[in-house]
């Protein structure tokens, strides 16, 4: 088989297009940090990528549920503490009186009752930044009326967030009334009775007519119930922050694991790529002179041909 100049011509001018190609690849790879953009550049790992990336996306969707479930869950205990102090005070005044107070200190202590029920309302009938109702429901209505009565307009229904894969955890909870008909809440549980509205607004009643022998029973049974009540909200909106925040960390953890993973899997390695770029160009200019050698050489021959004949 006769091999022409033109086969040696055309061959260096492949191999030129071919490392001219591998020259942009990389270079391109260099510029985006990404070795693998297309399927085409690697259908295995392209795949493999793929998923990881579904997975991450996954867990930054579970980690921004994990936000708004932790403003959520912290909101209710902060709510529930404060209440849980109100309470608790409302009982230490109870607990002050005794059956040689006068008329005037049992009023003292009524007044100081009702403000301790004008607080527990503001915690009660607090707005989230959306400006609706914490602790109504779905009603979107103060638990607590202006004239200082529950609003049985508002209902117990309560929410939650996935923060993981099959976790749930409460991020609403009610106040409750006692009706009719009941609504279970912090502030009132049909199961025992116990009323927190109820007991502090009698407590009051009964220390601004001195009826010491009412405090000192009755209102301070009703109050620790209340207190009791309050604990139990107290303790579980606890729990429920303490749930999120785990999730969150775990999240977090995974996260970065798997961003490691598909950047492992994708990312240039740029100290390999710097190199291999170097040779290559090293080459694709060898390429270029031993072309220019034989493309004058194709000429010489085609000139002396033509002198020949």
């Amino acid at each position: 088989m006769r091999v022409t100049s033109n086969s040696y011509t055309n061959l260096v001018l492949s191999s030129s297009q071919s490392e001219q190609q591998q020259l942009a690849l990389l270079q391109n790879q260099i510029s985006t940090g990404n070795a693998i953009q297309n399927p085409s550049d690697n259908p295995g790992i392209y795949g493999k990528a793929a998923q990881d990336q579904a997975v991450l996306a996954q867990l930054n969707n579970y980690t921004q549920a994990a936000t708004t479930a932790t403003t959520a869950t912290q909101q209710n205990n902060t709510a529930m503490t404060s209440l849980h102090q109100i309470v608790a005070q409302a009982g230490e005044y109870l607990a002050s009186v005794t059956s040689n107070m006068t008329p005037s200190q049992m009023q003292n202590l009524g007044t100081q009752m009702s403000d301790l029920v004008n607080e527990m309302t503001s915690i009660v009938n607090q707005k989230g930044s959306d400006g609706n109702y914490l602790f109504g429901g779905t009603a979107n209505q103060a638990p607590i009326t202006s004239a200082g009565n529950y609003n049985t307009n508002t209902n117990g229904t309560t929410s939650s967030i996935e923060v993981e894969q099959g976790t749930p955890v409460q991020t609403s909870i009610a106040a409750g009334h006692a009706g009719p008909p009941a609504v279970d809440g912090f502030m009132y549980d049909s199961a025992s009775g116990t009323d927190v509205l109820g007991a502090l607004k009698q407590a009051v009643t009964d220390l601004n007519s001195g009826n010491a022998t009412a405090v000192m029973g009755t209102d301070v049974t009703a109050v620790d119930n209340a207190l009791n009540l309050v604990s139990t909200y107290v303790g579980s909106t606890a729990a429920n922050m303490s749930a999120v925040s785990l999730a969150t960390t775990r999240l977090s953890a995974q996260s970065t694991t798997q961003s490691n993973t598909l950047n492992n899997l994708v990312q240039t390695n740029l100290p390999a790529a710097s190199v291999q770029l170097q040779q290559l160009e090293n080459q694709y200019q060898a390429s270029l002179e031993a072309g220019t050698r034989v493309m004058n050489l194709s000429i010489l021959n085609y000139i002396g041909s033509v002198t020949s004949s």
